[in-house]
Parts: structure tokens; sequence; C-alpha cells
């Protein structure tokens, strides 16, 4: 039985298609298509690259995916560095979970209740503030802290510290008024 490769190989010139008309198609270099073909699955990083370039190959030239898949993974069970997936780091730093955590959240829920969380946040910590202002203005011990009071008079004019009183005209008696009997 051929290999997946050769399977590709003969389709595509079946096809009249060259490696760069495949590779355009893919959005891969033709060097990848050409390692495809041949094999070399270890030019490749994982094998999740290899199963989907094969996959979407299979697309292309009209091909039974399924069948090149498991027959697929029976070969690259031959090849040492790709038989398995590579190992996550067992120890996850703090932006990895977060960054995990984020992609996870359902944002369209989410994005709408930012707004009523922030306002509720800043409502809570007005009451906080206002409660605590409340509590001191009765244990009274506010007073103490208030500065001592000093009287100091104001004056508006330097130059002559009172102000000179007008004199108040005095009315002279009316003559037209009637004689006293």
């Amino acid at each position: 039985m051929p290999s997946v490769g050769e399977q590709l190989k003969s389709a595509r010139e079946a096809q009249g298609k060259s490696l760069d008309d495949i590779g355009s198609e893919l959005k891969i270099r033709a060097d990848h298509v050409a390692a495809l073909e041949s094999g070399e699955f270890d030019k490749f990083d994982a094998p999740i690259f290899v199963r989907g370039f094969v996959r979407s190959y299979c697309r292309i030239l009209k091909l039974d995916t399924n069948a090149l898949v498991v027959q697929l993974n029976q070969e690259l069970g031959g090849t040492e560095s790709l038989s398995k997936d590579p190992a996550l780091p067992g120890k996850k730093g703090f932006v990895d979970g977060l960054t995990l955590f984020l992609s996870r959240l359902n944002w369209s829920i989410w994005l709408p209740l930012i707004p009523v969380i922030c306002i509720a946040v800043i409502v809570l910590f007005v009451l906080d503030v206002k409660k605590a202002q409340q509590e001191e203005l009765e244990r009274g011990d506010w007073i103490e802290k208030l500065p001592s009071a000093q009287y100091t008079p104001v004056r508006t004019n330097l130059l002559s510290p009172e102000l000179p009183i007008p004199p108040v005209p005095v009315k002279p008696p009316s003559t037209n008024a009637p004689a006293a009997d």
C-alpha cells in the first residue's frame, strides 16, 4: 500500500497541479508540501500541523480525508519525535493562567456586566466612606482635630480705621402748621 505522501503526490500530479499551486492553496511553502509528500514529518513542529495540512490537502484534491488521516496516524506512530504531542509545561505562570481563564469566559455575557459591576463597586465605596464619616461625627473626636479659634478683626481701610459718621440733618419746624390756640 502506498504511503500517505505518495498518495497525495500521485493525486496532485494526476490533477496537473504543482507544488507551488498546492502550497499557495494551503498557505505554506512548497518545500513543506514536498516534505508532506516524501513523508519527512520531522520538519513540522507537532503532529497536529501534519494532520491539519494533510486534511486540507485532501480537501483540495478531493480525496477521502478519513482514510488518509487513519493511515497518517499509523505513520506518525513510527516517527519518534511526532509519535506523541509535545507535553505542555507542568508549571504555568500567573499570566498563562490568567490568559487561559480570560479565553474561556463567555464575553457576550460578561462584557455588558462589567459596567454594572464597576458602578456597584463605586457605589459601595462611596457608601463605605459616608458610613465612616457618619461614625466619626457620632464619636465626636473630630472636635479635637479642629484648630483653636482666634478672633482677629477685619480692617477694611488701613488709613482710617474708623469711618466718620455723617451729620444728621435737622429739619426745621414747618411754618404751615396750624396755630395752637
